[in-house]
């Protein structure tokens, strides 16, 4: 299985600190696409920024156009390698990725089960720890029972209640869904969407999983949010509390 870094060729620090831990020596590394000094004009020749502001809401950052761009790019070398069928998986990671022990061997039993998903996420952004309790509060899945644990492994796979924005720091994705993407690209004359709306991609038809606990999460040696994210945990915390039991609902319902 082929897997792919995303990483800014600048990041020299944080690439150094992903390529130290195990199972990393297999990863290619793309060289991400830096849009910071690009001319919005420019810019517009690849994504398109009244449909983003369309379906969001809001303006888009360069920041953001980047990180679609890179992945999108990464999908085409997939669909342009004559040695990975089109049901096979890559894996695609960001540079602020923190595995899980074992990751490649918990990996290898996931890959075992011959899921036939779309997109297989991993790891999720925003996230503490690898079994925290925001995973399960905010973005619940059916009881644990019902889900589909991974041979030999601490691990189980399922729906979420709904697809979310989960981030992009560590996910599979096949072949054919990665040939998905650039027929968007191709029908919509240019890119509009974040590379982690997983909504959208779900209305696309493409069928997405979790995992839990994560086998990957930003590393919080990186200097990463996460104490803004902390303060929101708790300003929200009752509020989330209340929409508990209806996302549970959802998420049995969609596991059935």
């Amino acid at each position: 299985m082929r897997k792919f870094l995303i990483s800014l060729e600048k990041d020299v620090v944080r690439r150094e600190l992903f390529f130290s831990q195990a199972d990393t020596a297999d990863f290619e590394v793309f060289n991400a696409i830096n849009t910071m000094n690009l001319a919005q004009e420019e810019l517009a020749n690849h994504f398109n920024f009244s449909a983003f502001k369309q379906a969001y809401g809001r303006d888009v950052t360069k920041g953001e156009i980047g990180c679609t761009l890179s992945h999108l790019s990464v999908y085409e070398l997939i669909v342009n390698d004559q040695t990975i069928a089109e049901n096979d998986y890559a894996l695609v990671c960001e540079d602020d990725a923190l595995f899980a022990e074992n990751f490649q061997q918990n990996l290898t039993a996931l890959l075992a089960q011959n899921l036939t998903s779309d997109i297989i996420l991993v790891g999720q952004s925003k996230i503490e720890t690898f079994n925290d309790q925001e995973l399960n509060l905010t973005y619940p899945s059916t009881f644990k029972f019902w889900q589909k644990n991974i041979e030999n492994t601490p691990y189980y796979y399922s729906y979420p209640y709904k697809n979310y924005f989960a981030g992009t720091v560590a996910y599979l994705i096949k072949k054919s869904a990665c040939r998905q993407f650039l027929n968007q690209m191709q029908q919509k004359q240019a890119t509009f969407w974040l590379a982690d709306d997983f909504i959208l991609f779900g209305q696309w038809g493409l069928d997405i999983l979790i995992v839990r606990p994560l086998m990957v999460i930003e590393n919080p040696k990186l200097g990463s949010n996460l104490a803004d994210v902390r303060k929101a945990l708790q300003h929200n915390f009752w509020q989330k509390c209340l929409k508990f039991p209806l996302k549970k609902l959802l998420a049995i319902k969609r596991n059935l």
